[in-house]
């Protein structure tokens, strides 16, 4: 198997201090975390240099890093994590994306869309244009995009999850210009609005 060629981009991340390097442990695992230490052996796996400094376990590399123990001393532990790319600090007090770590790296796949076909990303597109559809109560759009999604060979369950997005929009829309025009009406939230029989 060909092994990913090295690319000359650094990039640190100087975490929290956590229980262990990734602090993906313990019953109760953060998502983000999880997420982030997926997206780190991804980026590895792309011949990316990355680097991760667990401030309980290492302290000593954040004092040694001139930025990053001034960072501390202005904003605490709460500026962490620090990532920095090829000794310049780009982000803190959270943890970016794979699409993020991607443009850091130049990487031109950045994120996992584009890596799809363009079949898949068509059928998104159309699923997307379907939600619209049902959002903006275009019937006839509708029945057009639902036929052509079967045509495309689009699960009835992809269909379903597009329609229903589509129906919650108009339903948030709806409550919306309700509250609006209970608003106006001077109605209390939760109230009845005037000659509706309700109270």
């Amino acid at each position: 198997m060909k092994q990913p060629e090295k690319t000359e981009t650094l990039i640190e991340v100087f975490d929290p201090a956590m229980c262990c390097s990734t602090g993906v442990c313990g019953p109760d695992v953060d998502d983000s975390l999880a997420d982030f230490a997926s997206d780190v052996k991804w980026l590895k796996g792309q011949g990316v240099d990355v680097r991760r400094y667990n401030l309980g376990q290492e302290p000593d590399v954040f004092k040694m890093n001139p930025q990053v123990l001034a960072r501390l001393q202005q904003a605490g532990t709460d500026a962490l994590p620090l990532i920095i790319l090829n000794g310049e600090i780009v982000s803190e007090s959270g943890y970016p994306d794979r699409n993020q770590l991607s443009r850091w790296a130049g990487l031109k796949s950045a994120d996992r869309a584009s890596q799809e076909s363009p079949a898949t990303n068509q059928n998104g597109v159309l699923l997307q244009q379907l939600e619209q559809a049902v959002t903006d109560g275009n019937e006839e759009e509708l029945h057009t995009l639902f036929a052509m999604g079967e045509q495309h060979g689009l699960t009835t369950e992809d269909l379903i999850r597009a329609i229903q997005a589509g129906i919650n929009n108009r339903q948030k829309v709806t409550q919306q210009l309700v509250q609006k025009a209970n608003e106006l009406l001077g109605v209390p939230q939760n109230g009845c609005s005037p000659g509706s029989g309700c109270c």
